[in-house]
């Protein structure tokens, strides 16, 4: 779960987009295309919404991160990238099956745009599953230093203490 606050703006045109994309799709299925063409529409129409849904992330990312990151931060740049690797990498292995000769081609539409949306969500599901894992990991660390250095800390207080205590005897 992310606890980032999610702006509706962002995800309004997210929806438009992902309206106005499926809108297209059967307005080209209308056509019927057959075989190859169908590979291209299927093709261009996970490019689009890959692309789109980038977009957004991008808009998100920069409507709610703080000025600090915006600027310059190879972290966040390498994060951004990894997960588009991730999702575009499960985005692209759908491929045609083999067709049912009685299937319409609206049910065939619908399948196969419903493969492109499975597989973007499965690509989603393994980038949010590694950017939790790369944060935790990244918190564990912050964590082993502050816990190194309150030890180094506690100690040399100690120490001085102890030198405080014989100088006093002393004197």
């Amino acid at each position: 779960m992310c606890f980032a606050k999610r702006d509706p703006r962002v995800l309004a045109s997210f929806r438009v987009l992902s309206h106005n994309l499926v809108d297209e799709f059967f307005d080209t299925m209308e056509n019927e295309p057959e075989g190859a063409q169908m590979e291209a529409v299927l093709a261009e129409t996970k490019e689009k919404f890959i692309k789109d849904a980038f977009k957004v992330m991008d808009n998100h990312i920069q409507e709610n991160s703080p000025e600090t990151l915006k600027e310059s931060s190879p972290l966040l740049q390498e994060a951004r990238q990894e997960v588009r690797c991730r999702i575009q990498r499960r985005s692209v292995s759908t491929s045609l099956e083999v067709q049912n000769p009685e299937e319409s081609i609206w049910a065939r539409a619908l399948r196969q745009f419903l493969g492109i949306l499975q597989s973007f969500l499965s690509g989603c599901r393994d980038a949010l599953t590694w950017l939790w894992e790369k944060a935790a990991a990244c918190l564990q660390a912050i964590c082993s230093a502050v816990e190194a250095l309150w030890e180094v800390l506690t100690d040399f207080s100690s120490f001085v203490g102890q030198l405080l205590c014989r100088s006093l005897i002393q004197v």
